[in-house]
């Protein structure tokens, strides 16, 4: 009986290639402990990253008709976030299984970006060992209800989710300027500006820098996804 046999029972499949999973659960920290290379989940991770945007992508546009694409762009970048893909990881129970070196520090329960790396690993592995048709209603059956019944919410770390929505669709990231700052020292204003491929997209200020970023992005947000029945 496989360490994995009770995920392969719970999800009601059984394997035709075990390392792959043996893979899909291993951090990189486990290579020092084990003597070997590459022998980790990185590689997957890069193909179930693929497959959950691609899924991601169907969802929003058959589940919301009435959005554009920049509203579709931002709603899908809720879902593949860093702390969405995480909470699907522990929904799912795939943090039970991870290995990690002596090396790695804490929790992986704790670990957002591990637990989203193992969520996209997981699901590469699947592809290649059950292939498309069944990853695919794998993934749909994990994100389906909640993009179905999915909003906007830009108030939710706007930075992260503007990069995650750029990134989506353009696989480019964005960059930010402080354009000035003024006022006491006690009492400072700084006003900053968010750049994509050179051009402005969104303006903010605020007592700090991270602040004007901050409404700098949700100024760019705005922008693209305006709520639903807006003008």
């Amino acid at each position: 009986m496989s360490e994995y046999t009770p995920l392969y029972r719970k999800f009601g499949f059984l394997p035709h290639n075990e390392e792959l999973y043996q893979l899909a659960f291993t951090h990189s920290s486990y290579n020092g402990m084990a003597g070997t290379r590459h022998q980790d989940y990185e590689r997957l991770e890069f193909l179930g990253d693929s497959i959950i945007g691609m899924v991601a992508s169907e969802l929003c546009f058959v589940n919301h008709p009435n959005m554009g694409q920049g509203d579709l762009s931002v709603l899908k970048a809720q879902f593949i976030r860093t702390e969405s893909e995480a909470r699907y990881c522990l929904k799912l129970g795939l943090d039970k299984f991870i290995r990690v070196g002596v090396s790695f520090q804490g929790s992986v329960a704790n670990s957002p970006s591990v637990l989203e790396d193992v969520f996209e690993s997981f699901i590469g592995a699947l592809f290649l060992d059950q292939g498309l048709e069944f990853t695919y209603k794998f993934v749909k059956n994990v994100l389906g209800e909640d993009i179905k019944n999915g909003t906007i919410h830009l108030e939710e770390n706007p930075k992260s989710l503007l990069q995650e929505a750029m990134q989506a669709d353009h696989k480019r990231s964005v960059t930010y300027s402080i354009l000035s700052e003024e006022g006491p020292s006690h009492q400072r204003n700084f006003v900053a500006a968010v750049y994509f491929e050179g051009n402005e997209i969104g303006r903010g200020s605020g007592k700090s820098k991270k602040l004007a970023e901050t409404e700098a992005a949700k100024d760019a947000l705005s922008k693209m996804a305006k709520p639903l029945g807006g003008n």
